[in-house]
């Protein structure tokens, strides 16, 4: 993120139902607010991979995992605002990154105002559980953080 765009509403996503409804929560968020939208989704590096691979087919490959990342997040961003009952009209961005999920929110919770994230459970007990990338989030944010569950 630069430091020239506007702080918003950042909402993390994976593809996941759970991403789906934080996604679709974070849209109303983001329009009651006033602010724009920052749809997140991040490819882990292959740590072991890059160690051994020369440096410019792990560029190659990097850039390919981080491509495939936005369009399945464009796609998702779509079928969501189409299943709305009111579109989502605000300002919207797509942003992929190389990291890790937690690493990516948490160093964007530094410069945005609402960071979302959907809960992770299977059922029982587990429902009552949070994922680790939203404890993690919700534990160390430097903002305020919602999480969707079902």
């Amino acid at each position: 993120m630069t430091q020239d765009e506007p702080r918003g509403v950042v909402v993390g996503v994976d593809g996941s139902d759970p991403a789906r409804r934080a996604l679709d929560w974070a849209m109303t968020e983001a329009q009651l607010r006033g602010l724009p939208l920052y749809v997140v989704g991040a490819a882990p590096p292959a740590g072991a991979y890059a160690a051994m691979a020369p440096g410019s087919v792990y560029v190659e490959d990097m850039n390919a995992a981080l491509e495939a990342v936005r369009g399945e997040t464009e796609a998702m961003v779509g079928d969501v605002n189409r299943g709305r009952d009111q579109p989502f009209e605000g300002e919207l961005h797509v942003k992929i990154y190389s990291g890790t999920a937690t690493e990516v929110l948490l160093g964007l919770s530094e410069r945005h105002v609402l960071v979302v994230v959907g809960s992770r459970g299977t059922g029982g007990f587990s429902r009552l559980l949070l994922g680790s990338v939203s404890t993690a989030i919700v534990h160390h944010s430097a903002c305020p953080v919602l999480v969707v569950r079902e």
